[in-house]
């Protein structure tokens, strides 16, 4: 069962990962989408870029996760909401659960 633990804890970290890139992705562009919403945008013009910057880059690291989620639920189809990452975190929950239900039980059947 020893090798089995570690899948599962790799599998289980993975998913943890793909889930703070989805939240700090959500919140750099709010903040984003705010500070482009004010004058934070020509008085603080450096700040501004690396925000810029930062939602580029998990903007991408984040795609391939949530275009599944984008194509059931397009944001012209929602009234402009994306609902794709609430939808893809909802899934890993929804994952981690059954990992750890299905896990509990083979650990458990001795």
């Amino acid at each position: 069962m020893g090798i089995l633990a570690v899948f599962v804890q790799a599998f289980y970290i993975l998913l943890s990962v793909i889930e703070w890139l989805v939240i700090v992705w959500v919140i750099i562009s709010w903040v984003l989408f705010f500070a482009g919403q004010t004058s934070f945008r020509w008085r603080y013009k450096a700040a501004f870029g690396i925000l810029n910057q930062l939602n580029e880059i998990f903007s991408r690291m984040t795609y391939p996760f949530l275009r599944p989620f984008r194509r059931i639920l397009p944001p012209w189809k929602t009234a402009g909401i994306d609902w794709s990452p609430l939808l893809l975190l909802l899934v890993i929950f929804i994952i981690r659960g059954i990992v750890g239900y299905l896990y509990g039980l083979i650990l458990f059947k001795r």
